[in-house]
């Protein structure tokens, strides 16, 4: 290895003399007594970059780096061993950027909870039809289950006859329907409700009363709001839709309309 000449010659015996201009980024003072003479070079073959630095470190001083960071101070001080006392500024300097990082991470934590919990507080009916509902799979909100094979079902509105109707959708089986005029009416195009369950609820109601919260999701063809509820029958839970002025909730099954005075009633969470 080639030595590297001071521009001012060799130092006198008995160690480096003081860092001309000072030291980047360890103070010279700090630099005086931490060094000893330095030792004799080593054989002229490679050695591993970290000595190349070391022992050019040990020759003379470094010329000041061009934009000293963290990073830089973080090497120095592994390739230096030596004691903690004149590190105590860099290591300051480094707590002090490592505190702003933290900061900025906590900052950016805030504002992606922030994002979450605003996606998670909406509430969306999203068109669809039979075909496409599986793509909704992870979107739609689940408000119950078939009786004979415990798939979910999900709730959906649909236009029929003037009226927008509440209804139940077998996601797994892409099929819709709606309670009507007696009937369980098959429905092809419809809205799916999307929502987070952190953004809603169920509560009971009874006789066509409605909770505080109750979302209105549809309505009869002379304008009266129509509400999602939902009723335990054989065996299944099954979502339709709350009828304030007929008193009670009616979901369409195995072909007809069911009628049931007690039921849920899915609630937007107030506050």
């Amino acid at each position: 290895m080639s030595h590297h000449h001071h521009p001012h010659g060799r130092p006198p015996h008995g160690g480096p003399p003081p860092p001309p201009g000072g030291f980047t980024y360890v103070p010279a003072p700090v630099m005086m007594p931490v060094y000893q003479p330095p030792p004799p070079p080593p054989p002229p073959e490679p050695v591993p970059p970290p000595t190349i630095v070391t022992n050019y470190i040990y020759q003379q001083p470094p010329p000041p780096p061009p934009q000293p960071t963290p990073v830089t101070i973080v090497e120095e001080i592994r390739i230096q061993p030596q004691p903690s006392n004149p590190w105590a500024n860099l290591l300051s300097t480094a707590e002090v950027g490592l505190s702003a990082v933290e900061k900025g991470l906590t900052l950016l934590e805030t504002r992606k909870q922030e994002r979450i919990t605003k996606i998670t507080n909406t509430i969306e009916w999203v068109p669809s039809s039979g075909p496409e509902v599986g793509m909704l799979r992870h979107r739609a909100f689940v408000a119950g289950r078939e009786g004979w094979d415990g798939s979910p079902l999900c709730v959906i509105r649909a236009f029929h006859n003037g009226e927008f109707v509440p209804g139940k959708l077998a996601i797994q089986h892409q099929a819709a329907y709606i309670p009507h005029a007696g009937r369980e009416v098959p429905v092809h195009n419809f809205e799916v409700l999307c929502a987070s369950s952190h953004a809603v609820r169920w509560l009971p109601g009874s006789n066509g009363q409605v909770p505080v919260g109750a979302i209105p999701a549809g309505n009869t063809h002379n304008g009266e709001p129509l509400y999602i509820g939902r009723v335990t029958h054989m065996n299944s839970v099954t979502p339709g839709k709350v009828h304030p002025s007929h008193g009670c909730c009616y979901i369409s099954f195995n072909g007809g309309e069911v009628a049931h005075k007690s039921y849920d009633v899915l609630c937007r969470i107030v506050g």
